[in-house]
């Protein structure tokens, strides 16, 4: 499976499809207006505030030499969701960051699981070990995904989750979901 240029397809729960990518540079304004258009308690869960910075959030999150992103587009190129893994300093390349946000529409048909498949996919190949992230106590939804798809450990680490687990998880997800 190569996402150098091309899409692939993933099925959602309910038989929708979406094309999965990765993003670019030139991504960088569609990755602001679909954050911008995620409603604040997503924002809150994603960022930790409602109030984030989504301009410097896309900008991250397009692409760079330390980081990977994939996007997901609906019929017509509609942006649905957005993945992206980042390497950690002082890691060696070997642990990264992963984070993951879906169109709120989309919550609970797959596609967070999806995009972290594929991104940890990806993570694994270009040599990383391990995966992190940092979720708020109350997004039990997100932290079922990284639990039930990839049996990651949990801790809490102050007013948050430290969530981790091995890149070649995702072919845990792959056999449980299919996707």
């Amino acid at each position: 499976m190569s996402f150098a240029s091309a899409s692939l397809p993933a099925t959602l729960r309910d038989g929708r499809t979406v094309a999965i990518r990765r993003s670019t540079l030139a991504d960088e304004r569609a990755l602001r207006e679909f954050l911008e258009g995620l409603c604040l308690e997503s924002r809150r869960l994603r960022f930790f505030t409602g109030a984030a910075d989504v301009e410097r959030a896309a900008h991250e999150s397009a692409a760079g030499p330390d980081r990977v992103g994939l996007l997901a587009l609906g019929e017509g190129g509609a942006l649905l969701g957005q993945a992206v893994y980042a390497i950690l300093p002082g890691t060696g390349r070997r642990r990264a960051e992963v984070a993951v946000e879906v169109a709120d529409e989309l919550h609970g048909f797959g596609l967070g699981t999806v995009l972290i498949e594929r991104v940890a996919e990806i993570a694994e190949r270009d040599g990383i070990e391990q995966l992190v992230a940092e979720v708020l106590p109350d997004n039990r939804e997100m932290l079922e995904v990284f639990q039930d798809g990839f049996d990651a450990t949990v801790e809490r680490d102050g007013g948050i989750e430290r969530v981790e687990f091995p890149a070649s998880a995702w072919r845990l997800a792959h056999a449980r979901y299919g996707t």
